[in-house]
């Protein structure tokens, strides 16, 4: 267990070396002058390290994107930060609400009940694990931590964390507004008023939106547009600063009352438990009828054998159940393409978010501080969609008309004490703390399944999840001389205990009684101690280049997965329990800030590698002769890799840039048992292998305070999977694309106004961002649509 950690910092130590060698023979560049240094570059600051601190001297991988970039390039979804963090993918699972960050072969695979790889937060608040987007509006930034966060950061993470920073007051009075229009109906207004109400001591600000814009595609079953958006949010913020005391609270409420896009039928795999082509063969044909038939009489008890016919025709004879079958709507809806969809599921996507973060610094002098950070997050969604992407309720959370959908209420509350500053001459840096966080998830969810079958059956899940974790944690740097060389030491103990609850509702508990099996109880826990670390080098070579290299390790805890049916094992053995995953990197990289030929330049470059034990992931089956999603643990996985991003001023006028990401991904040890039965995990979900973006940015004043802005970039990435098993490739690889986003705008600087224009995939690519891949039990996979050519204008005026 202990060998990789060691190997991967004895990687570290070794690249210190040739860090520390780099510095010897290095020579010393001439410092440009003051004016020189503040045209090269606009300092950047990240928290990565829980300080404040510039990011060309942060020695760890993360992207930031500041306020005016979120809102010049209309990065209003999670979907958008693609292009701009290399290596990030945003992955739908069976709609396009339920999002899910990837980063470095670290996800979630869809119903596995498993906690994000990816976690986001707050103001340095965890806000749960995935479901809803988050509202992309009045950000002071976004930072995207890359690799295991296992030491500094309230939950432990393996893939990376997002971190959203609210725009705080400031003790001048002003705010902004901004109008947005564009294709699709879509509209949006949003604005945020400053206010200081005791000079510096006492400051609010408050801001909100409303957002709304037709659906992307059209219902043949329902004749009507799907996918509509509607939201609304409001935010306010508190500062109050009494000298040594400073308090920052925010309140952020957030709802939607909107729709999915519907997942398309995307692939038919053969090898599945369920010959749901057979069953629904439809009635086109002679041999087709016949073959429907003999599979539904197999399904159904002998004595229900002689009604099979009259009920087969009869289902087929209604014309929303067209008579061509499963293999004919495929073939259809490859015809259509994705946004002409025939489903006849309900489909809502309802969001009422509330967040509280609370955060007070009290200055101890002498270069230390104590903060204490309290989060509260009570998130509540309920979801409906297709399931099967035909007009068959093969699998559906609602059917048209129907008022069931998957209701999933998350309340948390978490309080973080802090004890960091610089001591030893300035020489040590450090920070220490105790995390805890209490979580309560509640699932309520009813499906529809096989209306063929007799109208078909419903199941209940009705579970709850906890979770209550405490943590202690700290971490130093330490530089023992003024040659720019320092050291990271960092620790953290975890203890986490998960439970599930059953409730009396659910269909496991109806089913026998409310009594469960011997030796299983419904209201079952586990407790998860891990120890994680951080060990790390870094070598400021000159002021503007660094050398570093980290190895961390992080967890994901185990638990249970609601869904499975009650049986005592886990998941090799068909049961809901999972163990820990457990991930181990090591990390070289350098970073530039400075000038090359005289052009202000800024590059990052990572090099890293992953060892993963027991990777969390689905598997499907059969438990008790019903279909189970069961989560399971891949013995062994590995992912290595390059980043790279930088950008070049060649001129005041103009800049260019890009990032390129190399991902390779793949399960070391990987055939294992799931629910007796062998398996073989051999493609990693939701990891490109390239991906990348190229972008220009042209800024030419007109007049005395007037400047005219053109942006463009494109985006590419290359083949990836929504499937863990190649087995089940029919419909589970999306192919890569290229999409291409334009910008033009006008700011006059003096009256500060600005007039916007921006068009997204202006080329109208077709491409995929997720799915869901049910074949191997089902024989359907499903993909998400990415959206369609979308363009805006935006009004924007700062007082």
């Amino acid at each position: 267990m202990a060998r990789k950690f060691v190997g991967a910092s004895c990687f570290c130590l070794g690249a210190s070396l040739f860090a520390f060698a780099v510095a010897a023979s290095a020579q010393t560049q001439p410092e440009a002058d003051a004016a020189d240094t503040e045209a090269a570059d606009t300092e950047i600051i990240v928290t990565a390290q829980r300080r404040d601190e510039s990011l060309s001297k942060t020695p760890v991988a993360v992207a930031v994107i500041s306020a005016d970039t979120l809102a010049k390039a209309q990065i209003v979804s999670e979907h958008d930060l693609r292009a701009a963090v290399p290596g990030l993918s945003v992955r739908s699972g069976i709609n396009s609400n339920q999002l899910n960050y990837s980063l470095r072969g670290q996800s979630q695979d869809a119903n596995s009940e498993t906690r994000p790889g990816v976690l986001p937060y707050i103001n340095e608040v965890q806000i749960g694990g995935s479901g809803g987007s988050t509202a992309f509006y009045d950000l002071q930034s976004v930072q995207v931590l890359k690799g295991p966060q296992g030491t500094l950061f309230g939950r432990s993470a393996t893939g990376g964390a997002v971190l959203f920073t609210t725009a705080k007051p400031t003790d001048d009075f002003g705010g902004y507004v901004s109008l947005s229009v564009g294709n699709f109906e879509a509209a949006k207004i949003e604005g945020a008023l400053n206010v200081p109400i005791a000079g510096e001591a006492l400051l609010a600000r408050v801001a909100g939106f409303y957002q709304e814009r037709d659906g992307f595609q059209t219902n043949l079953y329902s004749n009507s547009r799907v996918g509509k958006q509607q939201r609304e949010g409001v935010r306010a913020s508190l500062t109050s600063d009494f000298g040594t005391v400073r308090n920052e609270f925010m309140f952020d409420y957030l709802h939607s009352d909107s729709q999915n896009m519907v997942a398309i039928l995307s692939g038919l795999y053969n090898g599945g438990f369920i010959p749901l082509g057979s069953l629904y063969a439809g009635t086109a044909t002679p041999l087709a009828t016949a073959t429907g038939q003999a599979t539904l009489a197999a399904f159904v008890p002998p004595a229900f054998a002689p009604f099979v016919p009259g009920f087969y025709n009869a289902y087929f004879a209604d014309p929303n159940h067209p008579a061509g079958g499963l293999v004919s709507q495929l073939t259809a809806q490859q015809a259509r393409g994705p946004f002409v969809v025939n489903s006849d599921a309900n489909n809502l996507f309802r969001q009422k978010n509330a967040i509280v973060s609370n955060t007070t610094t009290i200055d101890l002098g002498g270069g230390s501080q104590i903060k204490n950070i309290f989060g509260y997050t009570h998130l509540k969604t309920a979801n409906t969609g297709e399931g099967d992407g035909t007009p068959y309720t093969i699998a559906a959370n609602g059917i048209l008309g129907s008022t069931n959908a998957k209701r999933i209420t998350v309340r948390q509350i978490s309080e973080e004490l802090q004890l960091g500053g610089k001591v030893f001459g300035d020489r040590l840096d450090y920070v220490a703390g105790i995390y805890f966080s209490d979580e309560r998830r509640t699932n309520l969810e009813t499906s529809q399944y096989f209306d063929l079958i007799f109208g078909g059956q419903s199941q209940n899940n009705h579970f709850v999840i906890t979770n209550k974790t405490y943590a202690g944690y700290a971490q130093g740097t330490y530089k023992p001389n003024d040659a720019g060389l320092a050291f990271t030491l960092g620790a953290r103990y975890t203890s986490e205990k998960v439970g599930k609850i059953v409730l009396p509702t659910d269909s496991f508990s109806v089913a026998v009684g409310g009594v469960a099996p011997p030796g299983y109880s419904f209201d079952q826990s586990a407790t998860f101690n891990r120890l994680s670390g951080q060990i790390g080098v870094q070598q400021q070579v000159n002021p503007d280049l660094l050398l570093y290299a980290v190895s961390r390790r992080a967890y994901k805890s185990g638990g249970f997965n609601g869904t499975v049916p009650p049986r005592v094992a886990d998941g090799t053995a068909g049961g809901d329990a999972f163990k820990t995953e457990r991930v181990t990197d090591a990390e070289l990289g350098a970073k530039l800030n400075g000038r090359v030929g005289g052009m202000p330049v800024r590059a990052n470059v990572a090099f890293f590698h992953n060892w993963i034990s027991n990777s969390q992931r689905v598997a499907y089956t059969l438990i008790g002769g019903n279909p189970a999603v069961i989560t399971v643990n891949v013995p062994s996985a590995k992912t290595y890799g390059a980043e790279f991003d930088a950008q070049i001023r060649p001129a005041a006028w103009l800049t260019l840039g890009g990032n390129f990401n190399y991902t390779h991904a793949s399960f070391a040890s990987n055939t294992l048992l799931a629910n007796g039965i062998p398996q073989i995990f051999d493609t990693v979900p939701d990891t490109p292998k390239y991906s990348g973006t190229v972008f220009a940015d042209v800024k030419m004043p007109i007049g005395d305070s007037m400047v005219l802005a053109l942006h463009g970039d494109v985006y590419a990435q290359s083949l990836t999977h929504t499937s863990s098993q190649s087995t089940n490739n029919a419909g589970t690889d999306i192919s890569g694309y290229a999409l291409a986003n334009f910008r033009l705008g006008v700011e006059e600087i003096t009256g500060g106004w600005s007039l916007t224009a921006n068009v997204k995939n202006a080329f109208n690519r077709r491409y995929f961002v997720g799915g869901l891949p049910v074949g191997a039990i089902y024989q359907i996979n499903l993909l998400v649509p990415g959206e369609p050519r979308t363009f805006a204008l935006e009004a924007r005026l700062n007082f």
